[in-house]
């Protein structure tokens, strides 16, 4: 597929089919993402992979810390605000979205809540990618993490997967960390849950919004 279709066609995947994604077509995409740019070819990526009997354990555990309410805890500490044109655009892709699934967020709370909890269980996804890079390590090596991660979900996309970068479940960095036995010295950044899509399934019919060039290019000299 060319490079400019996946970029035009590529969105995040909330509904997965049962099919297993298999070991190879997975080191594969690390192969590809391998090549991604880094702060002087320093290559800070570190990735764990769980599926089957792993993943659903962890899942299970997520679910039930998220559904309890326990303290958030993740190693990149979440956003208390952001600017006023930022916040925005979060309020209306989340209103988007919940349309787009028939949620009235005022009047069915619980579903907003199921909606919410449905992260932790990585959206049944037969697989997922834990992210995460060492804590001595500073905020260049986030930077280069996040050129790993997209060239990972562009080469899953060419290969007929779906996938949904997610932050959320990094609120419990710790539990992900026993369960798949991660080194206390890796902060975790970003899981990505991945799968063949469900294509038939309403979360996969919506697609968010993009600004036009005019809101964010500034050109000089043209």
């Amino acid at each position: 597929m060319e490079i400019t279709q996946i970029l035009e066609h590529r969105t995040s995947c909330r509904a997965f089919t049962d099919r297993e994604v298999s070991r190879e077509v997975l080191e594969r995409l690390l192969s590809r993402a391998n090549r991604s740019p880094s702060y002087m070819n320093t290559q800070p990526w570190e990735v764990y992979l769980a599926a089957g009997e792993r993943k659903d354990r962890l899942a299970a555990r997520l679910y039930e810390a998220a559904g309890a309410g326990a303290p958030l805890a993740p190693d990149l500490p979440f956003p208390a605000q952001w600017p006023a044109a930022h916040e925005g655009r979060m309020k209306a892709h989340r209103l988007r979205r919940f349309q787009s699934l028939d949620i009235d967020p005022e009047r069915e709370p619980e579903k907003v809540r199921e909606s919410y909890l449905r992260n932790f269980r990585f959206f049944n996804a037969p697989c997922i990618a834990v992210f995460g890079f060492a804590k001595a390590l500073n905020s260049w090596s986030i930077f280069d993490m996040g050129l790993f991660v997209q060239s990972f979900l562009l080469a899953a996309y060419d290969e007929g997967l779906g996938a949904c970068p997610q932050a959320m479940p990094t609120a419990y960095a710790d539990l992900i960390r026993e369960e798949l036995e991660i080194p206390g010295e890796i902060n975790l950044s970003l899981v990505v849950s991945l799968g063949y899509p469900d294509h038939d399934a309403p979360a996969n019919r919506y697609r968010s919004l993009r600004r036009g060039l005019e809101e964010f290019t500034h050109w000089q000299g043209f």
